[in-house]
């Protein structure tokens, strides 16, 4: 992929900012001084091809989202993509159309690399080179890293490695103490111990058990009697609240009655009766208020008189108001229409003169006024005119040109000689140039062979384990297949991870010994513990003893171990001592029957791990036996070559070198059967044309292909040169003759027309004061002044019509003025037209003032009628309820309602009160119902109620002492039961639950800690992979670049083992090894970028090539290195394109000195413009 151009539309300080690379040149270096936007330049790169971050210090002239870069890319397949990128979080890349371009569109073009693998492997400054060869000297040169770091542009592996072993460290130590996990391990140990130590009681528990049974039933019974009173206790103060109820309800129930039958009534009577009184009385004033004002505006009605006669004319009055102002124009307008006429009809008369004098009057106008048809005749014969002289002088000219030229040509033709026939020289150098460059071609296969054979020695030498030669390598039986190696690399891998686990549970296993051993200690140091062994000891011995004894009762005489037995001493004391004894350690064993237990069970546990040990111990001894028998039968693989075998992996990566070094050989051989086979080609070649080219010049002997071919290709050249000038005159003559046909015939055109223009001519002028030897020039002045005159006269008769116009107009208004007047029965008094319509329109105008104040007072009488019936409609209403009210009532006047009002309210106030007593007893009932509650009262007398409340109360006073008394003793007693169940286990609780909080650390941490080692072996187990592969091609050629790097002060590199038996990178000096600690700064800075740069030229011949940006990489390089830089740059540039950024002068001018002008594209900024160099 390659840029074909950049444009920084809108872009730091750059507004479109065109970067054309010429499609030509592979190699675009870009100058100019600080500040000029080399910087700006190339972050454009980056931002362009994956998009703008989240925040740019580029958008201080353009905004954020006005914010556009355009650019082109083409891949080697031809495809282009071209796209604008705008800032922005989705759809940034938009294509000529406006709409959006998919990234996976544009991320294919870049072979789908992320933006920082980009930016490591294709861009490079002097910074991330100084940091290159900073990273290769912390290696240590290993050849691992080395290429890795170069091919990837990552300067920070072994940086990385390291943080990873570090944090792997921070976390666990075999055996150390401080790491995270060490220290979860050992506490987790701590807690399952603390755990297994705690046990559960049960001493003193049957009679604490039966004394806390007690007090719960004791206080059981006490509350259900206290409950019993206190039910009794509420039915005496609900009865008591209850019965001053009941009574009031009786008092209301009696007054009720006494108030006798009163009829029923709306229940708001009070308010219907007084809105009613209210409406009927307010009712009553309105009707005397109306007639009043009725009176009033019939009054008002009688003074008004209206002139009917000029209402009648109104809408002529006012439209003649209207067109008094266009009257009144009219009259200031007259005069000057009058001055406009005489005016044009004086410059009629003098352009009249200036055309014919004789003709010159008003009348004879139309002798003036030519037809249109005619004036546009005249006009183009005018221009006709000057175009068909001047075609005819031009057409003149050229035919006596022709004329000349042929001549010309038929001498030159003339003067050739005859051509030779060259199709069998032309045959015979087809058929050698078909056969290709076979001189370059063998001297290419030739250089290729060298450069074979010097790869296969190279790589016979770097191979370890060999020192004989290629030839004997290819053919040495080595195992031939891979999977064999990976089986028995898989196989040592088992045996080597078996061993492992069964080391490890060995050493697990001894650990929970010596843990169960310790624990024992400690329950010994606590109080001594015996063991059944110890009991059943003891006990043997006092059986003996009463053995011996019995046998003395029943013979008389002591056994003969008696003396062993008491050891000299008297029988019976010795017997009752070890009775004693014998009981003794029953009683401790049965007094810490618990610790005697976990003692036991402690001993036991270390004779179980010790028979797993014994057993893994076994498994061990077969393991290490397979693992000789391994390491036999992969020697023995190898025997047949005689080489002693280093571990498969390593076998492995040898016979990939040893595979190597084969289709190396396959290559070399083959490359010389091309080189014979050239040869025989070669020499048939020359054989054929020296047998052609003997007819054409002198040939000798044995003279070379490329000289033979130089000598047929210039006689060729001759031969067709000589043809190729003879076919061009003849094609010239031929054209020529044409041409002058052509230009006979066209000029006898020309002169027809000019004939048929005179006739025409003549024809348009007649019947005009045009002569016909007037030339086209004044006649066209005297055809302007013909429409001149024409103008003015339409001019003067509109003038003269529109003054007619106006004076008509007046008269017509004047005479609507009359009429109206007239109509109107108003005087006339001589006055002005406008005059008088002014008066008119000021009496109309009272007129309707008037007659609006009439119809106005008219209006209100008939709403003050209106207004009189609604209120004596309202009074017959109001009427209408308060009789309703009276029949209800059963009375016939206001006074007799209020009062059968007053008792109505009464009634009712009773009847809510009774409803509410009746309420407030049915909720403070329990649920019974009134009759109930009623019916509970009048079972109890009110007197002593006073008297069993209290008594009650303090029966339930004395009971809650009682139960206050029995719970507190109650709450210690089930305090302890339950501190004697639980409080035993609440230690180990705590400690489980700590421990599995240990637990969920410890599983966080290994995660943590199987995590870092998995990423430091699968970031080893790349980096070696990559090595393996792509160390020969790499390091072939990397040599080859820090050889001419360091101006041949090195001859290459080479890869050797290190004390550890890793391989390192190191450089060739005169034969001898350099490690990289052993060169400058400056010269592992060259040998970063050799690697680089061999790692790119291999990455662009296995993948689409992606462009390399490069800047100012030489700043602390001298002048020849530069210059070799430059070179070596330029040669990379045939295979991807490179974008060099400097503001190094000498840089520019080295590159002028080195490379040919079409090879480099030079670019320079100033400013804010790029100028192509």
């Amino acid at each position: 992929m390659r840029f074909d151009y950049l444009n920084l539309l809108a872009y730091g300080h750059f507004t479109d900012q065109m970067l054309s690379f010429d499609p030509e040149k592979n190699f675009h270096l870009l100058f100019g001084p600080n500040e000029a936007g080399k910087s700006t330049t190339l972050r454009s790169i980056t931002h362009f091809l994956y998009g703008f971050p989240q925040k740019t210090n580029d958008a201080f002239l353009h905004g954020n989202t006005k914010l556009r870069i355009e650019g082109l890319l083409r891949n080697t397949k031809g495809e282009a993509l071209q796209f604008t990128r705008r800032k922005g979080k989705k759809n940034t890349a938009l294509g000529p159309d406006g709409n959006p371009v998919p990234e996976n569109t544009v991320a294919a073009f870049l072979n789908h690399m992320p933006e920082s693998q980009f930016l490591n492997m294709f861009a490079l400054d002097h910074v991330r080179l100084r940091e290159g060869g900073e990273s290769l000297l912390e290696s240590g040169g290993n050849a691992g890293e080395s290429f890795f770091t170069a091919a990837s542009g990552i300067n920070v592996l072994r940086r990385v490695l390291e943080n990873f072993d570090k944090q792997a460290g921070a976390l666990y130590k075999k055996t150390g103490s401080v790491p995270e996990l060490n220290k979860l391990l050992k506490r987790e140990k701590e807690l399952s111990k603390k755990i297994n130590e705690q046990q559960l009681k049960v001493q003193a528990w049957k009679a604490f058990e039966a004394r806390y049974r007690e007090l719960e039933k004791e206080l059981g019974r006490l509350t259900a009697k206290i409950k019993t009173l206190r039910s009794q206790k509420e039915q005496l103060q609900r009865v008591k609240w209850i019965l001053p109820k009941i009574a009031n309800r009786e008092n209301l129930l009696q007054k009720l009655e006494a108030l006798g039958d009163v009829p029923d009534l709306p229940e708001n009577i009070a308010e219907v009766r007084a809105e009613t009184e209210n409406k009927w009385n307010a009712s009553r004033a309105n009707l005397d208020k109306i007639s009043r004002q009725l009176a009033r505006a019939e009054a008002e009605m009688k003074e008004i008189s209206i002139p009917e006669h000029i209402l009648e004319q109104a809408a002529a009055i006012t439209g003649l108001y209207r067109q008094v102002q266009q009257y009144e124009d009219d009259e200031k307008m007259l005069p000057e229409l009058e001055g406009k006429k005489q005016q044009l009809q004086a410059q009629l008369m003098s352009v009249m003169k200036e055309i014919d004098p004789g003709r010159a009057a008003v009348e004879n106008i139309e002798h003036y006024r030519l037809p249109s048809a005619q004036k546009e005749m005249i006009r183009e014969l005018c221009r006709q005119k000057p175009l068909l002289d001047q075609a005819y002088a031009s057409c003149k000219r050229e035919g006596e040109k022709l004329e000349k030229e042929l001549a010309k040509k038929l001498e030159e033709l003339a003067a050739l000689p005859d051509s030779p026939n060259a199709e069998k020289l032309e045959a015979s150098l087809n058929q050698v140039n078909r056969a290709g460059d076979v001189e370059a071609a063998i001297h290419e296969l030739a250089a290729e062979c060298r450069q074979k054979h010097r790869q296969v020695e190279e790589a016979v030498r770097a191979l370890p384990l060999w020192d004989g030669g290629a030839e004997e390598l290819v053919k040495l039986p080595v195992p031939g297949l891979e999977e064999t190696v990976k089986k028995f690399e898989k196989e040592a891998e088992q045996l080597t991870r078996k061993l492992e686990l069964v080391q490890s549970r060995i050493f697990r296993l001894e650990e929970d010994i010596e843990a169960s051993e310790e624990s024992i200690r400690r329950l010994d140091s606590i109080a001594e513990i015996p063991s059944e062994e110890k009991l059943s000891a003891a006990r043997a011995l006092r059986d003996a003893g009463w053995q011996l004894i019995r046998t003395k009762l029943e013979t008389g005489h002591w056994h003969e171990t008696a003396e062993t037995y008491t050891k000299g001493e008297p029988a019976v004391p010795v017997y009752e001592k070890h009775v004693r004894e014998a009981d003794q350690i029953a009683d401790t064993m049965r007094l810490e029957a618990e610790k005697v237990g976990e003692k036991n069970k402690l001993l036991s546990d270390i004779q179980k791990f010790r028979g797993k040990k014994e057993q893994l111990e076994k498994e061990k001894s077969g393991l290490e036996e397979a693992l000789r028998a391994w390491e036999s039968a992969w020697e023995k693989l190898w025997a047949p070559a005689q080489i002693r075998p280093l571990t498969p992996a390593e076998m492995r990566e040898w016979l990939q070198k040893h595979a190597q070094i084969k289709s190396l050989m396959q290559d070399y051989e083959k490359a010389q059967e091309k080189i014979r086979a050239l040869q025989e080609s070669r020499a048939d070649c020359c054989n054929a044309l020296s047998a052609v080219l003997k007819t054409f010049a002198a040939v000798s002997e044995g003279q070379p292909l490329s000289e033979l071919v130089s000598l047929a290709e210039n006689e060729l050249k001759q031969i067709r040169s000589l043809a190729a000038k003879k076919d061009s005159l003849e094609t010239a003559i031929r054209d020529l003759k044409e041409k002058r046909e052509e230009n006979a015939a066209e000029r006898a055109e020309i002169g027809k027309k000019r004939e048929e223009w005179l006739a025409n001519w003549s024809s348009a002028v007649a019947g005009t004061a045009i002569l016909e030897e007037v030339p086209p020039a004044v006649a066209e002045s005297l055809l302007a002044r013909y429409e001149t005159c024409t103008q003015i006269y339409d001019a003067y008769n509109r003038t003269e019509k529109e003054q007619q116009a106006v004076t008509e107009k007046m008269a017509r208004f004047e005479e609507k003025v009359q009429q109206i007047l007239e109509t109107a029965q108003l005087p006339l008094d001589g006055e002005n037209a406008a005059v008088a319509v002014n008066r008119m329109y000021l009496l109309l105008q009272n007129a309707k003032q008037d007659d609006a104040a009439l119809k106005k007072l008219k209006r209100q009488s008939e709403d003050l009628e209106n207004e009189r019936k609604e209120e004596a409609e309202a009074l017959e209403a109001a009427g209408a309820v308060l009789k309703e009210l009276f029949q209800q009532a059963g009375c016939s006047t206001i006074e007799e309602l209020k009062q059968i009002e007053t008792a109505f309210l009464l009634k009712k106030s009773f009847e809510k009160e009774i409803r509410q007593i009746e309420a407030d007893m049915l909720d403070a009932g329990a649920g019974k119902s009134l009759q109930e509650l009623l019916d509970e009262a009048a079972r109890f007398d009110a007197d002593s109620i006073d008297a069993d409340l209290a008594e009650t109360g303090r029966e339930l006073d004395r009971l809650e002492a009682s139960r206050s008394r029995v719970e507190q003793e109650y709450g210690a007693v089930r305090k302890e039961y339950e501190e004697q169940i639980r409080g035993a286990n609440m230690a180990a609780i705590e400690a489980g639950q700590e421990r599995e909080s240990v637990h969920a650390q410890i599983a966080s941490l290994t995660e943590q800690y199987i995590q870092l080692k998995l990423a430091t072996a699968l970031l080893q187990k790349g980096i070696e992979f990559y090595r393996s592969q792509n160390q020969n091609p790499i390091l072939n050629r990397a040599g080859d670049i820090f050889a001419r790097l360091t101006l041949h002060s090195f001859d290459g590199l080479a890869v050797d083992y290190n004390e550890q038996d890793e391989p390192v990178l190191m450089g060739v000096r005169g034969g001898e090894n350099v490690p990289l600690n052993g060169m400058s700064d400056g010269t592992t800075d060259q040998l970063y970028l050799s690697l680089r740069l061999a790692s790119i030229e291999r990455y662009a011949a296995e993948n689409e090539p992606l462009p390399f940006i490069v800047d100012d990489i030489l700043v602390h390089f001298d002048d020849e290195r530069s210059k070799e830089t430059l070179k070596i740059l330029l040669e990379l540039s045939s295979c991807t394109q490179i974008i060099f950024f400097t503001h190094h002068q000498r840089l520019v001018d080295m590159m002028q000195e080195i490379a040919p002008p079409e090879a480099v594209q030079y670019l320079a900024f100033h400013g804010q413009k790029v100028a192509v160099h």
